[in-house]
């Protein structure tokens, strides 16, 4: 997690409502007519967490302050830039800084205005189009055209990260599996959205940028340096991971903590995937060299890295989804083993 208090978004600013009115109580009703919100809104806002009441009355109902109005509206003109609750949530907590927020929400606008661009170009080039009976049947084909080249260059894309990442003497075998998960050939089948074909490009502006290649490559190579190639085949190994991987979803999805005993075991079994030894449990050493090093390397570049891969390969969207409670259960781990 981002523990950058000094870059949060603070609710403190509650003054700008009204300083006189700071300790005046107000109804749910009178708090959605102030922001222009509505009730099911603010009473929702309160059920997950993001905007708590300041009291309850002696009826039972919300009662907000001129701090809470602040907050609401500072959560709602959030909401017009399209960040997502659980990154309102983090921003507001300290938990993601706001630069590195917004940087992200400016690389999601990018790939917006991208998958939007290449829609636009579809349509305008089937609209010029002679013959109107035949409209329909060019934008099929023009679509299909795109999603075949796009397939192509995905490949070559995929080919040239892979090359610039790893190391000559990686095998190139394992590459694959150490980076994506699955296999280059079945990546993306069929028809690609206008959303994939905009991922793809900003994959392929990434691995453009010979500071990006450099700062990657150092990452993945500095991980090399402590993890041991696997001894096994790479099915096998493929096989325990994925097993580990779904064990951590359905942990997650049941709302296991990072410093429960679920998690805690699925984390000491991935570790092992890539220790020098067979048996649980993994050496201190090993466990603290691993994942001090797999911690330090979450930079921007990383995440972003994830993110467009998510759009790209919606079957790597559950691995996402796991990844920051994986997170804060090795940075969980470490504090532990720092105060034994």
């Amino acid at each position: 997690m981002y523990a950058n208090t000094g870059n949060r978004l603070g609710t403190t600013h509650y003054q700008k409502v009204d300083l006189a009115a700071k300790d005046e109580k107000f109804s749910i009703g009178q708090v959605a007519k102030i922001t222009g919100s509505s009730v099911p809104t603010v009473r929702y806002y309160d059920e997950i967490g993001l905007l708590t009441p300041a009291g309850i009355s002696p009826g039972g109902h919300r009662l907000y302050t001129a701090e809470e109005i602040w907050r609401l509206k500072l959560i709602l003109t959030l909401r017009y830039l399209n960040f997502g609750i659980d990154e309102i949530q983090k921003m507001i907590s300290g938990d993601i800084p706001v630069d590195m927020a917004i940087e992200w929400q400016i690389e999601a606008l990018d790939m917006q205005m991208r998958t939007l661009s290449s829609m636009k170009s579809i349509l305008i080039q089937t609209k010029q189009k002679k013959g109107d009976n035949d409209s329909l049947n060019y934008m099929y084909e023009l679509v299909e055209s795109i999603s075949a080249n796009t397939l192509e260059r995905e490949k070559f894309i995929l080919e040239k990260m892979f090359l610039s990442v790893f190391p000559e003497h990686f095998p190139v075998e394992w590459r694959e599996i150490f980076l994506l998960g699955v296999k280059v050939s079945s990546l993306l089948e069929g028809k690609l959205s206008a959303a994939q074909t905009a991922a793809l490009d900003e994959l392929e502006e990434m691995f453009n940028d010979p500071q990006i290649v450099r700062e990657m490559k150092r990452d993945f190579m500095s991980y090399l340096e402590v993890v041991h190639l696997p001894r096994i085949s790479v099915e096998m190994w493929t096989a325990k991971m994925l097993k580990n991987h779904k064990q951590l979803l359905d942990a997650a999805e049941q709302h296991a903590t990072f410093d429960s005993h679920v998690v805690q075991a699925n984390v000491q079994e991935y570790v092992l995937l890539f220790a020098d030894v067979d048996q649980l449990p993994v050496p201190e050493p090993f466990f603290r060299r691993f994942a001090e090093r797999i911690l330090s390397i979450q930079s921007e570049n990383i995440e972003r890295f994830r993110r467009i891969c998510s759009i790209l390969y919606p079957s790597l969207q559950s691995y996402m989804k796991t990844n920051e409670l994986f997170c804060q259960a090795l940075k969980w781990k470490l504090q532990q083993l720092d105060k034994e």
